[in-house]
């Protein structure tokens, strides 16, 4: 199945480094970059099939919908089967990371800022999960 990597961000510097990164970390997937929640939704509400994964990154502090209120719609369409969340945000709050890690499609919790080891650790997530099934 071929990958769809999806960025909801809405910081245009962080979004150009991470793509690099991505590049960079041969995360491979078709690149789809959204400045908040509400258009993401959108897309996937027209466009999730069971013919790819979607490998989501997901900021939780954006305006108009936030990562929150995109995580709640997303549980609504998506499943653990084709669809993981890496969350990215500058909060380190316990009670944050806590409520995220009880959440199917949150693959992992990331920091900002992402660092080259953070995403040769996701792309073997993404590898154990979607590639050797």
């Amino acid at each position: 199945m071929k990958n769809k990597l999806i960025i909801v961000e809405d910081d245009p510097i962080f979004t150009f480094l991470l793509e690099k990164g991505i590049n960079h970390a041969e995360i491979k997937g078709e690149q789809l970059i959204f400045s908040n929640g509400k258009p993401a939704m959108e897309y996937l509400n027209n466009d999730y099939s069971d013919s790819y994964n979607y490998i989501i990154f997901l900021d939780l502090n954006m305006p108009v919908m936030n990562g929150w209120e995109f995580m709640d719609n997303l549980e609504t369409i998506a499943n653990t089967n084709n669809c993981m969340v890496f969350v990215l945000t500058s909060s380190s709050y316990r009670h944050d990371i806590e409520l995220l890690k009880k959440k199917d499609l949150v693959a992992d919790f990331v920091t900002k800022p992402i660092t080259e080891f953070h995403l040769k650790g996701i792309k073997n997530i993404i590898i154990e999960k979607f590639e050797e099934h």
